[in-house]
């Protein structure tokens, strides 16, 4: 797809379904896992401290922003999305949950993200979870990180969950060797090749300190296990998948990684140095 195509995808999206979690995730166990590994991460790094700021580019409607502030009960949080209406839901959804005092949402464009007026100087955590991959092209996601880069404090962290190619691949190698077809990402959809993204990284002003696995056990039952059983289809609500979500969840604090390399997403930890 090219970027008109992309933006009228999530267009729709945020137009059908609002304030709803399927706005941006079809399944709530991949954004629980998800929500848990930025909050462990964000916990471990501000040395179990509740305090500071954090930016999120590609919010969506503000979930994960939502459950984060939730969590750190004295932490600011600012969304910025690319998808207007978005941007509306996420506010919509802050007002819900009573937390319009520590959030703000705004309209802003990842490729540009430096010089927008509403945002602070520099945070102590930037994040992103599945939204560079709507970027179609490396060239544009080095782009945008290099962006996000500037917005990052002297000793503080850029934290990318982000769909990867090579564990993409790892995952695709499971299911033939259980009798499944390889699956395809979504059109609109670019994963991160790692092998261009993780050199950039450097060249930047970052440093990876590491690359987290976090949500593998989940992906190989949803994507292997389940449609090797179930006549090849996905399951998003199968009890198999419910299960592997909290043992997932569970263990990761004192198993990171546990499960080896198989899920689509990878979590990037990128240091910003004094």
């Amino acid at each position: 797809m090219d970027e008109n195509d992309i933006f009228h995808h999530w267009l729709s999206w945020a137009t059908e379904f609002g304030t709803e979690l399927r706005a941006t995730t079809k399944t709530w166990t991949a954004k629980a896992i998800e929500v848990d590994a930025f909050a462990r991460r964000i916990l471990e790094l501000s040395g179990n401290q509740h305090t500071g700021t954090a930016l999120e580019i590609g919010c969506g409607n503000g979930v994960n922003c939502i459950e984060l502030a939730g969590r750190f009960s004295n932490m600011l949080f600012d969304g910025i999305d690319y998808v207007p209406e978005m941007v509306n839901s996420a506010r919509k959804n802050s007002a819900v949950n009573r937390l319009s005092d520590r959030l703000r949402f705004f309209q802003g464009d990842a490729l540009s993200i430096k010089d927008h007026k509403d945002l602070r100087r520099e945070y102590d955590f930037v994040f992103t979870d599945r939204c560079l991959i709507n970027l179609n092209s490396a060239d544009l996601q080095k782009r945008a990180i290099a962006e996000l880069a500037t917005l990052v404090r002297p000793g503080g962290y850029l934290l990318m969950i982000e769909n990867s190619q090579q564990t993409y691949e790892m995952q695709n190698r499971c299911r033939e060797i259980v009798g499944l077809q390889p699956r395809s990402p979504a059109a609109f959809n670019t994963f991160f090749d790692e092998s261009e993204i993780v050199p950039h990284l450097e060249a930047v002003g970052l440093e990876l300190e590491d690359v987290e696995d976090f949500i593998s056990l989940h992906d190989i039952v949803l994507y292997v296990l389940v449609p090797a059983i179930n006549g090849g289809e996905v399951d998003y609500n199968h009890p198999l998948v419910e299960a592997a979500t909290r043992l997932n969840i569970g263990l990761a604090t004192e198993h990171p990684g546990a499960f080896g390399a198989f899920g689509q997403n990878r979590m990037f930890v990128c240091r910003k140095p004094h």
